[in-house]
Formats: C-alpha cells, structure tokens, sequence
C-alpha cells in the first residue's frame, strides 16, 4: 500500500472497494455547491409553479404570503428543508461514489464488526455532552459569550411532538449523507494526495468550515462552535479510516446530533 494515496495493487483505497485506475477528482469536491444551487432551483421552481397555479389549489396569493413568510419561524418545516438539502447533496455524492466504486453504497457503508456501531454512537452521545459541559464553563467564567440563532433554534425540537421529526431529519438524514459527502469523497480525495495524519485534521477543518459557525457567531463563540465540530470531524475521518466504513463515523456523528436534540429539549424541563 503507498502511504501518500492509501491505493493497494488491487486499485482499492482506505475508504472502500474502488474500480482500479478510478478515483474522486478534485472537481468532486465541488458536488456540495451541485447540491446547494441544485437545491435552492428546486425550491424556488416549487413557490412558482404554486404560485402561478394557487387558484387551482384554492387558496390566495396572500395565503401563500403568508405561509412562505412564516416557514423561517417554523421549526418542523426548517427541519425538513435541512433535510431536503441533505438528501440532494447525498445524491451528488452517491454519483461520484457510484462512478468510482464498485456498489458504491455498500463499498462506503460496509459491514463494520459487530458491537462497534454502539460504541460509535455512545462516543457521538459523549463528544456532544463533552462540549456543552465545556461551553458551560466557559460562559459561567464569562469567557465566551454565546447565543443561539434563530436558524439554529429551529432546528431542534420545540415539543415533544417535533422530536420525531427533529431526530429522523438531523440525527439520520442529515449525517448519512454528510458522512458520504465529508468521509466517503472529501477525505479519500486528501487521502490520496496525503498521509492519514494530515488528511483527517484537512477534512475535519472542512468539515468544520463549511457549518459556516465563524459566519453566524461573528465572535469568539463562532470559533468555539467551529472548533468543536472540528474534533467531531477529526473523530469521524479516524474512524472511517480504521474500519473502512462510513457505519462507524455516521455513529459518531448521529449520537453527536442526537445528543444534542436531545438535550435542547430536555434542558428546559430539568430547569423547572
């Protein structure tokens, strides 16, 4: 096996059984802004072919108004429009899984050892808590001021009855694909310009940029967001480096979102 690229004789790599002579392009790494533009046509071709048609479905122009101009402040829709974005861009990354690898699913989601995926997910479950316990001392020794989007807000359950919801969207969806996009193609790009110790933290820093939390947190507590999905980060590539599977790091980062759903909606009720 070369250590710069990770290849074997046989034309596999550290992620998965790869068809020889075949391997992600640099313009690969681009299929995520394939899927924000691809995502964002499709929603603006919805609210028109609704509103060039709304006398065929009853309702006014002001009705849709409305409901469009509401759909930011409501939690399940924000939700599912997270959701939507996170099944198209795990459609750009199936198609440079599938052009490069033999059953590209299966050569990115193999079988991992029985007993690992629980572990996995506990460790997810434990990054998550590690991080608000931390950011909790940091703002109690008013270190680092932090708030909460609205966006973000959104994103986690306002009741019980969203948690469903909530979970099958940002616990599920939203790392299957991210772990296919950020592990499955991302890193076994770096993996194969080079060795493991700078391909994971390469990935992770990705990974951790583009949640964008510099962006929305302009402050310290941006920074602190964006380190800690980077850890987040670091633990997934090891993984999906050591076992050869995505099973392992979309435990991680499920038990992380999860964790984190979790506690948004279960703080409030401790706290009365």
């Amino acid at each position: 096996m070369s250590e710069a690229t990770g290849e074997t004789a046989s034309g596999q790599d550290v992620s998965g059984t790869w068809r020889k002579g075949e391997f992600v392009r640099w313009q690969d790494l681009f299929s995520i802004v394939q899927a924000a533009l691809t995502w964002f046509g499709a929603s603006m071709l919805v609210l028109s072919i609704v509103f060039a048609l709304h006398d065929k479905f009853g309702i006014s122009k002001t009705d849709i108004t409305h409901f469009v101009s509401n759909l930011p402040r409501n939690a399940a829709a924000s939700q599912i429009a997270t959701a939507s974005f996170e099944i198209v861009l795990l459609f750009y990354a199936w198609r440079v899984a599938s052009r490069v690898a033999d059953a590209s699913m299966v050569a990115r989601y193999r079988a991992i050892a029985r007993g690992a995926f629980l572990p996995a997910l506990l460790g997810g479950a434990a990054l998550a808590l590690a991080s608000i316990f931390l950011n909790a001392q940091l703002a109690a020794h008013s270190l680092v001021q932090f708030h909460v989007t609205e966006a973000e807000r959104l994103l986690v359950p306002q009741s019980a009855a969203n948690l469903p919801i909530a979970l099958v969207c940002v616990a599920l969806i939203a790392p299957f694909a991210e772990e296919l996009y950020f592990r499955g193609v991302v890193l076994s790009w770096l993996r194969r310009k080079m060795a493991a110790p700078l391909a994971v933290p390469a990935s992770a820093a990705v990974f951790a940029l583009l949640h964008f939390r510099f962006l929305t947190h302009m402050g310290p507590d941006g920074w602190v967001y964006t380190g800690t999905i980077a850890v987040v980060g670091v633990a997934t590539a090891t993984v999906a480096l050591t076992t050869r599977s995505l099973w392992s790091s979309f435990a991680i980062h499920a038990g992380y979102n999860a964790t984190l759903i979790g506690t948004a909606i279960l703080a409030p009720l401790l706290a009365r």
